[in-house]
């Protein structure tokens, strides 16, 4: 049966995690290349790769699929959503997902989904309006070198 699950990001990002993207990128980047200025021009993809393929294999693994038997391996779909999406298009996105996930699954778990999702976006903005507050403080006090004032000198 086809079901869609939570999965907290603490769950995934442990530090075998990390110590795996560390060794998969530090084979990346060492690669033997006959155009190494390229190859540094493309690491930033390449370590989205790294990074994309290690989180799923650590997500199959904290499902308890058997990697081996490719039978058994589902369709994942990850979805993060975050930022800008969350404070402007917040219900597109809601009704996008609905809409992708309506002919795959029954209607009880839809339901199940949408509080779910909605609880989650809710967390998202609240967390996201923290961290904009948060950064005007640090602003407001000349803490943060993102902002700053025409009559301000940083010397």
């Amino acid at each position: 049966p086809k079901q869609v699950l939570l999965m907290e990001t603490v769950d995934v990002f442990v530090e075998e995690f990390y110590k795996s993207v560390e060794a998969e990128f530090s084979e990346v980047l060492r690669e033997d290349t006959s155009f190494p200025f390229s190859h540094f021009i493309n690491l930033p993809l390449r370590l989205e790769e790294v990074m994309r393929e290690t989180a799923m294999t650590f997500i199959l693994d904290r499902l308890d699929i058997d990697l081996g038997d490719e039978e058994e391996v589902p369709n994942v779909v990850v979805f993060v959503i975050s930022g800008g999406a969350l404070t402007s298009h917040a219900d597109q996105v809601l009704d996008g997902l609905r809409e992708l996930l309506k002919a795959n699954i029954g209607d009880a778990t839809l339901e199940n989904w949408e509080e779910t999702i909605s609880r989650l976006v809710t967390e998202e903005k609240r967390m996201l309006h923290q961290e904009t507050m948060h950064d005007l403080t640090d602003a407001l006090r000349g803490d943060s070198p993102d902002y700053f004032t025409l009559w301000e000198s940083r010397n």
